[in-house]
């Protein structure tokens, strides 16, 4: 006789949200934001501290203690402090919306302080302040925890930084927001984050996961302009792991992604250029690096591109060029608003000197990189800097001998040549 199967009870359906990570809210400072100091000098730089501290408290205390977290006068000093203060025009209503926070602390316009928060980041920014635009950009996350797309922001300056841990745990933190919250593009640029930090401490094989994520996620949920940045930052994975000219197939998905007339067009085609200088290409590397200086404004882009420049210049034997490019690298490389790329930038420098047998000065600049290098954690650059620096000690860096020459790599040049011309004067 057939028998039945017996029904069991269905167990109850757990709840598969993740729950939110705590992230990282200090670096090395002892004090909370007192980085800012540093920066920002000053009755501004009190101003902005105190602001910034004001916010994260606020963010940090119960929603049912908020109304007294203040004392009563505190908005009529900071008010008064503000007028005194020497105030760039705007940062006046930025700082405006945080003071009024001390009197109303209990019945705040949430966005309006994030957006105060924001704006203050982006001005630091601009500035090359990079703690300063951290510590509000963090505030700003904490005030509106749900927010992915604040999440993100932070691990983006703290990774500028190089504050790798305290980056890495905001960028997790994007990832579990983006995902409960389907803010797929915050989820797809947390990962593109994480690869390339990754790629910064020299982890290529985690580099090249995280952004094969990125990738995925931007071709499911039709981000297109993440595309082109995925294939961007797996063609950069691709030059570290030594993949060679094969590297260029992925420069050319990432060419056709972004479209001749995207504003991310110099960055990759430094990027490139700066992987033919180190196969050999010396003169598509220099007509490129040539083309890239007018799109770039910011001094830690004008020091790798004088840098791509000194090194293109020294294959090719033009030894003018190279002094020139040399001089310019070497004195953006001391600029706080060059510090991110300082070590990079010089390394071209130490490989063009090398090259064309100037060893003195290829070990006093190599010395340099390696210092800049080891301060940051750069773990990539700094194993790339010393070891160019023991090869200038037993002079004998090798020269690269270029692989078969490539169609496609020529073609792509002279694309990214007449791109960048093509964006020039659309500016």
């Amino acid at each position: 006789m057939r028998t039945l199967p017996v029904s069991r009870p269905r167990k109850p359906r757990s709840d598969r949200r993740q729950r939110v990570p705590p992230a990282l809210t200090r670096g090395s400072e002892r004090v909370d934001g007192i980085s800012i100091l540093d920066e920002v000098s000053g009755d501004l730089g009190l101003l902005l501290w105190r602001s910034a501290r004001n916010v994260t408290l606020w963010a940090e205390t119960p929603a049912e203690e908020r109304a007294t977290l203040f004392p009563g006068d505190a908005a009529r000093s900071r008010a008064a402090d503000l007028g005194l203060a020497d105030v760039p025009q705007e940062l006046r209503g930025p700082l405006s919306v945080l003071t009024a926070l001390l009197a109303r602390p209990g019945d705040v316009d949430l966005l309006r302080l994030v957006n105060a928060c924001r704006r203050i980041a982006v001005w630091a920014e601009q500035r090359g302040e990079l703690a300063t635009a951290l510590e509000f950009s963090q505030a700003a996350a904490l005030a509106a925890p749900e927010s992915a797309s604040l999440a993100y922001a932070v691990g983006r300056l703290a990774r500028r930084r190089a504050e790798y841990d305290r980056a890495e745990s905001w960028y997790t933190r994007a990832v579990v927001q983006g995902r409960q919250s389907s803010d797929w593009r915050s989820y797809a640029l947390a990962f593109s984050g994480m690869g390339n930090l990754h790629m910064q401490r020299g982890n290529y094989p985690a580099a090249r996961r995280s952004h094969l994520r990125c990738l995925k996620v931007a071709e499911r949920q039709g981000l297109l302009e993440l595309v082109g940045s995925a294939y961007h930052d797996l063609f950069g994975t691709a030059v570290e792991t030594g993949a060679g000219s094969a590297a260029d197939d992925l420069a050319v998905l990432a060419f056709h992604a972004y479209g001749p007339r995207d504003p991310r067009i110099p960055r990759l085609a430094y990027d490139v250029a700066y992987h033919w200088a180190l196969q050999g290409y010396f003169a598509r590397a220099l007509a490129v690096g040539e083309a890239l200086l007018p799109h770039m404004t910011d001094e830690s882009e004008r020091a790798v591109v004088h840098g791509l420049i000194a090194r293109a210049a020294a294959g090719v034997g033009n030894t003018a060029l190279f002094a020139s490019a040399t001089r310019e690298t070497r004195l953006l490389a001391e600029r706080d608003g060059a510090r991110e790329t300082a070590a990079r930038a010089l390394l071209g420098v130490v490989y063009g000197a090398a090259h064309l047998g100037e060893w003195d000065l290829a070990q006093d600049v190599g010395l340099r990189a390696v210092t800049i290098a080891r301060k940051r954690n750069e773990g990539r650059v700094l194993l790339a800097a010393e070891a160019a620096l023991d090869s200038v000690h037993t002079r004998n860096l090798a020269v690269p001998v270029p692989e078969a020459h490539s169609i496609s790599a020529e073609v792509l040049a002279t694309e990214f040549v007449g791109a960048l011309r093509t964006l020039a004067v659309a500016a």
